[in-house]
């Protein structure tokens, strides 16, 4: 399952995150012809009323393939673009072009050219659906128009004035709905896609922390929020002989090393101080202003105490301990970004060299 997992496109992973959705527009469309069976009990013919019937019986037997796989869903889709279209023409045929059921070719048309109908295929394909369903829908409702306008059909009913008043709004409100809706389904999705794109560029996906493009946001907001009284510090943190526990124990006994230590940040800094992943087996720290060097170090230091004190589990069981040494800068006037990255560098340097675990700051 992990690998089927990793193989779906990110379209795929977006669309799958969406079921609810489908079922709200599932659960929308049943209640629309639930309405609608009363005027068209009360108002057409006997035909109109059992095609409604039939519809009804679509929507009720659709959140049975919502449930299923995602092909299930994207063929149930467009089997309901298709039903609409149908019970549209009905409509029309019947009622006649005054009574404004037309007006749903216009929000079915608006669905066909989402995006999220059609995941995992080329846009070149995407443009060519969307250009043949405005195409289609177009010529149906030419077709329409000038059927009812020139044909006679025997089944075409004709409803007096206040019951074509009364389906022109009724139509009117379902063609605005049915955009409505559809477009905040749109967004809903947009929103979702933005959210996951933006997880993915600034956090790192195996420590789930701000990883270095994040990090240099945040330093870039300190830097510009510190003045020569006060400034933000940071604290280069780096696993002691992490290079041993890959070549001992293997990369994924790393990744969980790196995981825990992340965890064990994560759950021990205060909301002002940001974490994140700078690289390999390094982390970044950036404190607020608010925070005092002194007290800075002091929440360092107590770090450092938990972790060498933790026991990483590995796989089959396999307990390790592990240190880090940590280099800290305060913000001095004039220091800029890389100057401060530089200064605790150079601190981690020395916390390296005269023995590790340990701490060293200006």
């Amino acid at each position: 399952m992990e690998n089927d997992s990793k193989e779906k496109t990110f379209e795929e992973k977006t669309f799958e995150q969406s079921k609810k959705q489908y079922m709200r527009i599932n659960t929308l469309l049943l209640v629309i012809h639930i309405f609608l069976s009363i005027p068209y009990i009360l108002l057409s013919p006997d035909h109109m009323a059992i095609v409604n019937v039939f519809s009804i019986l679509f929507y009720i037997i659709g959140y049975m393939f919502i449930k299923k796989s995602l092909n299930a869903i994207i063929i149930y889709t467009y089997l309901i673009l298709l039903e609409i279209l149908i019970h549209d023409v009905f409509c029309v045929l019947i009622f006649g072009w005054q009574c404004g059921f037309q007006l749903w070719l216009i929000s079915l048309v608006a669905t066909y050219i989402k995006d999220y109908i059609t995941p995992g295929i080329s846009q070149k394909v995407r443009n060519i659906i969307s250009a043949v369903m405005i195409l289609l829908g177009f010529l149906t409702f030419t077709a329409l128009y000038l059927i009812t306008k020139y044909v006679n059909l025997p089944v075409e009913d004709h409803p007096s004035e206040s019951v074509t008043s009364f389906f022109m709004i009724m139509n009117s409100f379902i063609t605005f709905l049915g955009i409505g809706a559809f477009t905040r389904i749109y967004t809903t999705q947009m929103e979702y896609r933005y959210s996951e794109l933006h997880q993915q560029a600034d956090f790192d996906q195996l420590t789930e922390l701000g990883n270095r493009y994040y990090m240099n946001d945040v330093l870039t907001e300190k830097e510009k929020d510190s003045n020569s009284d006060s400034g933000y510090s940071v604290a280069m943190v780096d696993i002691d002989h992490f290079k041993m526990v890959n070549d001992n124990y293997g990369h994924h006994s790393g990744d969980i090393v790196l995981r825990d230590i992340a965890d064990i940040l994560s759950r021990n800094l205060p909301e002002n101080i940001k974490p994140g992943r700078w690289g390999g087996e390094e982390f970044l720290l950036v404190a607020d202003k608010d925070i005092a060097f002194n007290e800075f170090i002091e929440i360092l230091e107590n770090l450092r105490k938990i972790i060498s004190s933790h026991e990483f589990i590995l796989e089959n069981n396999k307990k390790i301990n592990c240190t880090i040494s940590i280099g800290v800068a305060k913000y001095r006037s004039g220091l800029s970004i890389e100057e401060m990255i530089k200064v605790a560098d150079n601190n981690l340097y020395k916390a390296k060299n005269t023995g590790r675990n340990q701490l060293i700051s200006e």
